[in-house]
């Protein structure tokens, strides 16, 4: 008999980790399960009953999982490891606006070195943000 629970438990547990659990829109954010993605401009910070988890999320994939992770006590390793790729995301995202805007400044003065300068380091830093999104949502999405 124990050898069928522990089928039972482990296919339950497949289950649920493969099914995730639906969004639910509400007054103040969006509720999965017990989690809550609360919206603050473009970035999400994600409360569990009432305590801030992880705050500055970037993706809405990432927020999603996150959000179901928590609401599922799965893994805390691996959504560590979801949040942390998200947080570079993040980095490399702000720093390419910063550099598109340093650069549109340089062109309108006229500095074309300058100019020249920062859109070699404002391409470097778009290339890291694609690669890194591209890595957060991967990690999301296994």
């Amino acid at each position: 008999m124990t050898d069928i629970s522990k089928r039972l438990e482990q296919t339950l547990r497949s289950a649920i980790q493969k099914n995730p659990i639906l969004p639910i829109k509400v007054e103040d954010g969006i509720l999965v399960g017990d989690a809550k993605i609360v919206s603050e401009d473009h970035i999400k910070h994600i409360w569990l009953r009432n305590r801030l988890v992880y705050k500055e999320v970037s993706l809405n994939t990432v927020a999603i999982k996150l959000a179901n992770m928590l609401a599922k006590n799965q893994s805390v390793i691996k959504a560590d490891a979801i949040y942390a790729a998200d947080q570079e995301y993040g980095r490399w995202f702000i720093d390419s606006q910063l550099l598109r805007a340093q650069y549109q400044s340089a062109v309108k003065n006229k500095d074309h070195d300058r100019a020249d300068m920062l859109w070699a380091r404002y391409c470097e830093s778009k290339n890291r943000t694609i690669s890194a999104k591209k890595k957060a949502e991967q990690l999301a999405t296994i």
